[in-house]
């Protein structure tokens, strides 16, 4: 079986975040320099979806990724929060790779339950 797909590394601006749909969940890709990351869109304080407008998941500075609802501050690589009700807990990351700038879901059923 073949991964799939996600999305390309020129399809988000630097910085810059993405919202897709993951096996029908709802999921999203931040980008900072050559690296993507992927998340679950749900906030681990409330499990309401981060974003409020499409494809905006960071901060004012584009620095973190924030939540809509109450504002906690998260990194983009580790998706720890880092500001705000839900300091010290984490985003759901998804497994992906990525291979000549495409974001792949990472297709290994003992680590994947997405997909």
């Amino acid at each position: 079986m073949s991964a799939q797909p996600l999305c390309h590394m020129a399809e988000l601006p630097n910085p810059g975040s993405r919202e897709l749909k993951i096996a029908g969940e709802s999921c999203f890709v931040v980008r900072r320099g050559q690296a993507l990351f992927a998340y679950r869109n749900h906030c681990p304080h409330t499990g309401a979806p981060l974003n409020l407008m499409p494809d905006r998941f960071l901060d004012y500075d584009r620095r973190y990724i924030q939540c809509s609802t109450h504002g906690a501050l998260f990194e983009m690589d580790s998706g720890q929060c880092i500001a705000g009700p839900c300091a010290g807990q984490y985003l759901d990351m998804v497994p992906c790779h990525i291979e000549n700038g495409t974001l792949y879901l990472r297709e290994d059923p003992a680590t994947d339950d997405i997909g």
